[in-house]
């Protein structure tokens, strides 16, 4: 009367459960994507890119860097309020008030945590570029301390 559902008009069957199928992952990675076209500077931020991802001793100095630079905002912020200027971020603000080495405990854990899904997840373009930020972002608040610390003493 029919043919079963499992058979094409030929009645030879499902024709797509007996093909040999090989899927290959995808092998490239953040870095390997077609780049954008663009002007000098785009392909200057490539060419950095590229080398900063290749170099993991550079990565590692950029985390450390955000460790040291990190404690060295926390140290002076110390002196800071010591010196009677106020914590503009409300949560190190609480954490300093309730006490300063579990303000510090707190900072630290955060910036190992931040360093170490950057060390991890180094492959990715994006995140590099964010660990770059990262530093470039708490050389400018040491730069702010710097220049509040001469204000203050003047």
């Amino acid at each position: 009367m029919g043919t079963s559902l499992s058979t094409d008009r030929r009645g030879t069957g499902d024709r797509r459960s007996r093909r040999l199928c090989i899927y290959y992952p995808e092998r490239r990675r953040g870095f390997e994507r077609r780049r954008p076209a663009g002007g000098l500077l785009l392909r200057a931020r490539w060419t950095v890119l590229d080398r900063y991802r290749d170099d993991g001793l550079n990565i590692a100095l950029v985390l450390a860097a955000i460790v040291l630079l990190s404690l060295a905002d926390l140290l002076l912020t110390l002196r800071a309020l010591e010196l009677g200027a106020s914590e503009a971020n409300p949560v190190m603000a609480r954490l300093i008030d309730i006490d300063p080495v579990l303000a510090a405990l707190f900072k630290l854990s955060i910036t190992a945590v931040v360093g170490f899904t950057i060390w991890f997840l180094r492959r990715y373009r994006q995140v590099l570029e964010v660990s770059l930020l990262i530093a470039g972002g708490l050389t400018l608040v040491l730069g702010y301390h710097l220049i509040g610390a001469l204000i203050l003493s003047a």
